[in-house]
């Protein structure tokens, strides 16, 4: 199954996804993207950097607090009005992301299992 197929599917699992998108963290790029929408790359760019600040912002906040040996947090969730955007991050510091935008708090957290799901089988190449 293709990549774009997989984040159409992980779309409609839940009717509160607006937006699913693959995205290198490290280059601040989404690959790919599902949407009953179009959204010019800029955008979809921005909430890849938007992920990337986030992570950042934690793992600089970890290590302040020096649980530099701990797991690394692997999602941010964004509140915004009207909608909720969760980030979720690939272990093992690849830089693959899943970035989903939802109507709300609700939407993403019944999203999140999922898309952790795709995610690690993008990551162990399936």
């Amino acid at each position: 199954m293709t990549l774009a197929r997989q984040l159409d599917d992980l779309r409609r699992q839940e009717p509160g996804c607006r937006l699913a998108a693959f995205g290198d963290l490290g280059a601040s790029i989404v690959l790919r993207s599902s949407s009953a929408s179009g959204h010019p790359q800029e955008y979809l760019d921005d909430l890849c950097q938007q992920a990337r600040r986030g992570f950042l912002a934690l793992d600089a906040a970890a290590r302040a607090a020096g649980t530099a040996a701990a797991a690394p947090a692997d999602d941010v969730l964004v509140l915004a009005p009207g909608e909720a955007r969760l980030f979720l991050r690939a272990a093992g510091g690849t830089g693959d992301a899943v970035l989903c935008v939802c109507s709300d708090a609700d939407a993403a957290t019944r999203l999140a299992f999922p898309a952790r799901q795709l995610l690690a089988a993008l990551d162990g190449g399936v």
